[in-house]
């Protein structure tokens, strides 16, 4: 499909970070999602970002989006990752 304009989720990092979840230290697996405003796919600007963090010792999985929500404390630990990207 060919279009104009329009808005895009680019991967922007991945990291992986030890935290303590639920009792216990686990790794967990963030990645930083930022949307751009393209222009026959060229990013003009970025608008926001949102983050998902995945904890594979109890299987967790969350998103920071429009239709799901993050606990705050996990929210703080992507955002903190997410300063590098």
């Amino acid at each position: 499909m060919f279009y104009i304009f329009g808005i895009n989720k680019r991967l922007k990092g991945k990291v992986e970070r030890s935290i303590y979840f639920e009792g216990e230290m686990s790794n967990a697996v963030i990645k930083v999602y930022r949307f751009y405003f393209e222009l026959f796919f060229i990013p003009l600007f970025p608008l926001h970002k949102t983050y998902s963090i995945y904890i594979p010792k109890t299987d967790t999985y969350f998103e920071n989006n429009y239709f799901s929500k993050m606990p705050a404390k996990l929210l703080d630990i992507c955002k903190d990752a997410g300063r590098n990207f």
